[in-house]
């Protein structure tokens, strides 16, 4: 399975997964009228940075402050199976949907700033603590992957510029992103992000998890703005072992051509994007 990271963390609250009830007590407290409070963002560990000039100009380059006053609905379609999601950031307020079928089961997950959902053929989930981790999870983990590289300034992601490398003739300018740990179910992962130098836009990226059992690699292809935001599809690469070992810093292009598989094809459909700015 891939890694979960959080959500993006509305400024002045604080959702932690598995910890639904911090959520709602800071919710209900807002209601309320009293003012959250603003945690510090973490610091950097020695040679990371919390912000670097090519992640702020590719987070620019896709679309910048549009990201946060926009509703986006699309479908996510792979060799596993398609699932619809309808995202909604205006601020520091945000709501994803996401609606998935296994089956003759229709499941639907709504996260929003409170508290995460989930409905079965229509009727509400009773979960425990482990399946709310669980519905936790697989919200995060499409969320995060979708609107990258937005989500690369988030607190608690650190960045460090490994400067230029070539990729098939072409110059790719390197970051290396770790995360706070324990900050969400995926902090242990390492990722790798490549950039054009010139234009700042993402062009591939790869991540290790599992204590290194798992290794991903994808290139993004099909590049289209609309609303004002860029999207793109994907090719994804991997390998899984039981036997762990297996590391981000290991991907090089000989790496990728002589060890990582096809293993599925990421495509983004029906796309539609609403502007919420005022």
């Amino acid at each position: 399975m891939e890694p979960v990271l959080r959500p993006r963390t509305p400024r002045g609250t604080r959702t932690t997964d598995g910890r639904l009830a911090l959520a709602a007590a800071a919710f209900l407290l807002a209601c309320a009228g009293a003012e959250p409070v603003s945690e510090p963002r973490p610091v950097a560990p020695p040679g990371t940075s919390d912000r670097l000039d090519i992640v702020d100009r590719a987070i620019e380059h896709h679309g910048g402050e549009l990201f946060e006053h926009s509703r986006v609905r699309l479908t996510v379609a792979s060799r596993s199976g398609s699932f619809d999601v309808d995202s909604t950031t205006d601020g520091d307020r945000f709501e994803y949907v996401i609606r998935a079928s296994a089956g003759d089961d229709q499941r639907e997950y709504r996260r929003d700033n409170a508290a995460l959902e989930v409905t079965e053929s229509g009727e509400s989930m009773d979960m425990d603590e482990r399946e709310q981790v669980r519905a936790e999870s697989y919200v995060n983990q499409r969320m995060y992957f979708l609107f990258l590289p937005y989500k690369l300034n988030d607190p608690g992601t650190f960045k460090e510029d490994q400067g230029l490398e070539e990729w098939n003739g072409r110059q790719l300018h390197r970051v290396r992103v770790t995360f706070e740990p324990d900050s969400s179910a995926g902090a242990d992962s390492a990722y790798i992000y490549w950039f054009d130098p010139e234009t700042a836009r993402l062009e591939q990226f790869a991540y290790d998890y599992s204590a290194g059992t798992g290794l991903r690699f994808r290139t993004l292809r099909n590049y289209r703005r609309i609303g004002g935001l860029l999207f793109y599809d994907a090719d994804n690469y991997g390998l899984n072992t039981p036997d762990g070992g297996l590391t981000v810093d290991d991907i090089t292009p000989a790496y990728v051509e002589e060890e990582l598989p096809l293993v599925s094809r990421v495509e983004l459909r029906d796309v539609d994007v609403e502007s919420l700015a005022q």
